[in-house]
């Protein structure tokens, strides 16, 4: 995988972990020792092994205990019938006992045939004595059968939240089909806790899945303080078998920052490593929430008209995020999917550098599906490098073209022109969005057909081999460690990869079937292997102790349970507030407004997860008696250091580091 064309040698010689050695095999065969070890690979191929450039590691703990029902080719969910066959299967695989839940991960509604869905009455008639949820493969939503609805507490009597979908039963109120978005948010919140001891046995379970797929780097792509402590605790223990980086979100690179100081980022511990910084712009194009220029042709999500999607964040707040991420001089990852976002992101980028380009800066934009031609020379000029989402072009291609017309949504993820631009973009999974399944993914940047059939932007098709160097050598490059991996070159580490049959050699339209032999990381065999077979762990202090974290899927943001309601202040640093007219406020669509009892004060805001970020306020300035502007100015101080938030039924806490700022109150 070195060089612009490929370049292929007889023999591969290992030592300690490097290669030190690739060429003929008679120049290989002199460094044979009395030890040595000498493989035949009869004609398989032999490759750099893969570098996951952007998915959701932190999943894999998780996904790992649970039953597969992607839609083929990725997997057995062809129609209800074979998603309740693969969780008989799994159950009895896994000898789960009655009363334990079963959990599956991938359900496409969208593809099931004749409209037939799964529901409720599948389940419950298939499993009557244990809870069973199946996720969507969107990890937005999920359908249950009665003992795992029973189990969340949902019913006839719940009412569905705005934003939610809770399908019910026709002529009922009862539940019966899938539950998603906001509806889904109390399911997700109760993730069921790990104890230390099977946060190890997770993390093992977890990268086995990579290292099935060919994969011995993976990326987790938008870290949470709990979720980074599980990896680290992990990494403690000696538990990685890969290597694993992190990208904490924006929100909770201080709480990082304040147990692992920016010096020690970039450098592995155990196989774990903090990579740079994550930030979210927008949506998911699929969902209509991602950011464009021009209106989308079916309307937005909710029946909006004329809609275009929203930012995750204001310009100013977008600004001043990446603004941190430079001044930190760490490496960012930047989701933008639709062009308006890719454009906000160019702004903030030129306001962070300030016209001085001269400083290298690692930053990499994640999915980058709707960049426009003219965005691409930004892009060379600044040197940074999109990652692409090729799966679309078969998972969603006829989506993206309703939604957006047949010329932008046939462009998603135009590797061809970026790489004759001069660009070197990596291709990721977004794992468990879409199937860790790397040979798919060089299929999809390969051939780019639909699922329904149709050429996608053919013309923006690569060679096989350029696919390839987007999942080796120019994924290294995205992570700074090109000096040790991506390509089979001597003092480079021997992570490598054998497949049944050479990538560049076969028929386009049969790569896809290619399949993982065997994964090997730094010269030691992990796939096919018993995790028994792995390096010894060191044992957990406190193997019992629980720890919990939600999920984090497709940098899917919380919903704003502090939105659009009216908020009134009740206790502010502690003192009740007795004010005739105590100050109020409203979080909106990014947009805070308060009245402080005299002025009136906005700004931008933004609320992910539990975890506040507070743009600049503007007050109108006008002035009224003293105790007033007193109270009014303790409270826009108090608002400007705000970090945090919990709601609880009508209440809302506004927090700084932790600590409850200021208490309201609501009736609606």
């Amino acid at each position: 995988m070195a060089g612009d064309q490929p370049t292929y040698v007889d023999a591969l010689a290992v030592r300690d972990g490097k290669i030190v050695f690739a060429g003929s095999k008679d120049e290989a065969i002199a460094l044979k020792g009395n030890s040595t070890k000498v493989v035949d690979l009869e004609g398989k191929t032999l490759l750099p092994s893969f570098i996951d450039a952007h998915g959701h590691y932190i999943n894999s703990l998780l996904v790992a205990n649970q039953a597969k029902v992607y839609a083929p080719p990725s997997g057995p969910g062809k129609d209800v019938p074979g998603i309740v066959a693969e969780l008989k299967r799994f159950a009895k695989e896994r000898n789960i006992p009655k009363g334990e839940l079963i959990m599956a991960y991938g359900y496409d509604d969208s593809v099931m045939p004749d409209g037939r869905l799964l529901n409720r009455g599948d389940l419950d008639e298939a499993f009557p004595d244990n809870p069973v949820r199946v996720d969507h493969v969107s990890m937005h939503g999920a359908v249950m059968n009665s003992l795992a609805l029973e189990k969340y507490g949902i019913s006839a009597a719940t009412e569905t939240p705005p934003g939610g979908v809770i399908v019910r039963k026709p002529g009922t109120k009862e539940p019966w089909g899938l539950i998603m978005e906001t509806a889904f948010l109390p399911v997700m919140e109760r993730a069921q806790p790990m104890t230390a001891q099977q946060e190890i046995e997770w993390t093992r379970a977890g990268q086995m899945l990579y290292a099935e797929a060919g994969i011995t780097t993976a990326h987790e792509g938008a870290t949470h303080l709990p979720q980074f402590q599980t990896m680290q605790r992990a990494s403690d223990a000696g538990a990685n078998f890969i290597d694993v980086v992190a990208y904490p979100f924006i929100t909770d690179a201080d709480k990082v920052l304040a147990v692992l100081p920016v010096a020690e980022w970039g450098k592995y511990h155990n196989r774990f490593k903090v990579g740079g910084i994550k930030i979210t712009l927008d949506g998911s194009p699929q969902g209509r929430t991602a950011f464009f220029t021009t209106p989308y042709l079916q309307g937005g999500p909710g029946g909006e008209q004329n809609w275009s999607g929203e930012p995750t964040f204001p310009q100013d707040l977008a600004n001043k995020m990446v603004k941190k991420v430079y001044d930190l001089n760490v490496p960012l990852i930047i989701h933008t999917n639709g062009d308006a976002a890719i454009d906000a992101f160019l702004k903030a980028y030129e306001k962070a550098r300030n016209g001085d380009f001269s400083r290298p800066w690692n930053v990499t934009t994640i999915h980058t599906q709707f960049i426009r031609k003219d965005q691409i020379p930004k892009f060379v000029e600044y040197k940074i490098r999109p990652s692409f989402y090729t799966l679309h072009t078969f998972y969603f291609a006829e989506t993206h073209i309703a939604n957006r017309g047949e010329a932008q949504g046939s462009y998603i993820s135009p590797m061809r022109d970026a790489i004759d631009a001069g660009l070197r973009p990596t291709n990721h999974t977004d794992f468990v969005v879409a199937p860790l399944d790397q040979m798919m993914m060089l299929w999809t940047a390969v051939n780019r057909i639909s699922r329904g059939g149709r050429e996608v932007g053919p013309n923006q098709r690569v060679t096989p081999f350029e696919g390839l160097k987007a999942m080796t050598e120019w994924a290294a490059e995205q992570y700074g460690e090109e000096d040790s991996k991506g390509t089979l070159e001597v003092g480079k580490l021997a992570d490598l990869v054998i497949l049944d049959r050479d990538p560049i050699k076969v028929d386009p339209m049969s790569i896809r079937e290619i399949k993982v032999l065997e994964t090997i990381k730094e010269g030691k065999t992990i796939f096919p292997a018993s995790l028994a077979d792995l390096p010894t762990l060191q044992p957990s202090p406190t193997p019992a102790k629980t720890y919990a974290w939600n999920v984090e899927a497709c940098d899917m943001d919380s919903v704003n349970s502090a939105g659009n309601k009216d908020w009134t202040l009740t206790t502010l640093n502690g003192k009740k507030i007795d004010a005739v007219k105590p100050p109020s406020m409203r979080f909106a669509k990014g947009e805070l407004s308060v009245f402080g009892g005299i002025n009136r004060l906005t700004g931008s805001y933004a609320l992910i997860r539990e975890s506040v970020v507070m743009g600049d306020l503007v007050s109108t300035k006008m002035a009224g008696p003293p105790e007033l502007m007193e109270l009014e100015s303790s409270f826009a101080n108090t608002l400007a250091k705000v970090n945090g938030f919990t709601v609880a039924g009508n209440e809302l806490t506004l927090l700084i580091d932790g600590d409850a700022a200021a208490v309201f109150k609501t009736t609606q």
